[in-house]
């Protein structure tokens, strides 16, 4: 098995928002070469001028310290809104040409996948049985019909991340309904497979498990998003010796799941959001110790 480790620039919110200063983190603090673009450091991703402008920056940025852009993730902002599954059509359609400018933005600074969070049903769709499936089979549609324009784009897939809540796409069952092979028209819907996610309230068994997932999906993984996590909540905790003692994700563990699973290639993200009150000097030695971790791991089985 071949895997490959990035990190997710969402860890330079409101701290390194230049894609200068994030780049030249990534390679001469982490020693890393790929990166998957949190669009929380793309303001206006919507509009076509804001697309242009920071697609440029991007790709000077990454073709000066010689890092590849993955994809292009949802982040935080985005996360904090219900998207493809409002309750309001109107909501929903804008949430879907916004889809479609983020696909553009993609292919734009040459990555080769985009997507991540694509909605949460409110609380009283959820509750009613009629709306909770209309909900479900819109979200479907819309998915497809990013699919084609990612198609279109060049894009190698869309991303569909598993999330922490029970009105999102949070159970292997449910993940199961959304994910595709794709087409002549359509690009493929892959996961992108969150180990902290599996701490949704009311599941149980398999869907609580990081590696029944990890086990499950196999070879079918767009992605491996890693964070530390306890599994009670979302934490998004770094892999240091402190959060390692009372995490339960364990590299060498997740590396033999994934190859016990057939998988061939895996994409491996470091998701390590560092709470904005944090020292800046001490998330950044955070990142390093996560980092070194892995790559560690991933020496110790082969995989690099």
């Amino acid at each position: 098995m071949r895997a490959r480790l990035g990190i997710n620039t969402c860890f330079a919110v409101k701290r390194w928002p230049r894609p200068d200063d994030w780049a030249r983190i990534v390679r001469d603090e982490l020693g890393l070469e790929i990166v998957e673009l949190s669009l929380d450091l793309i303001e206006d991703a919507g509009a076509p001028s804001s697309r242009r402008s920071a697609a440029g920056q991007i790709r000077s940025a990454l073709d000066e310290y010689g890092l590849r852009a993955e994809t292009v993730f949802t982040g935080l902002a985005a996360y904090s809104l219900n998207l493809l599954m409002h309750p309001d059509e109107e909501r929903r359609r804008a949430a879907e040409e916004w889809y479609l400018g983020v696909v553009d933005l993609a292919a734009r600074v040459g990555a080769r996948g985009a997507g991540g969070h694509v909605g949460t049903m409110s609380v009283p769709d959820w509750a009613d049985q009629a709306r909770r499936a209309e909900r479900w089979s819109g979200l479907q549609h819309s998915l497809a019909a990013i699919a084609a324009a990612a198609r279109s784009a060049g894009l190698d897939y869309l991303l569909v991340e598993n999330l922490a809540c029970h009105r999102e796409p949070s159970t292997i069952a449910g993940l199961e309904t959304l994910l595709t092979d794709g087409d002549a028209a359509h690009a493929p819907i892959r996961l992108c497979l969150d180990v902290g996610h599996q701490c949704v309230p009311g599941t149980t068994g398999p869907d609580r498990d990081p590696y029944a997932w990890l086990t499950h999906f196999g070879g079918r993984l767009a992605e491996v998003q890693l964070q530390q996590s306890d599994g009670l909540a979302d934490h998004h905790w770094p892999f240091t010796a402190e959060r390692n003692q009372a995490g339960r994700i364990d590299p060498g563990r997740v590396l033999d799941a994934l190859a016990g699973a057939g998988a061939t290639d895996v994409l491996l993200v470091l998701e390590v959001i560092p709470a904005f009150e944090q020292d800046d000097a001490e998330a950044l030695a955070d990142l390093r110790a996560s980092a070194e971790l892995w790559q560690a791991a991933l020496t110790e089985r082969g995989t690099r």
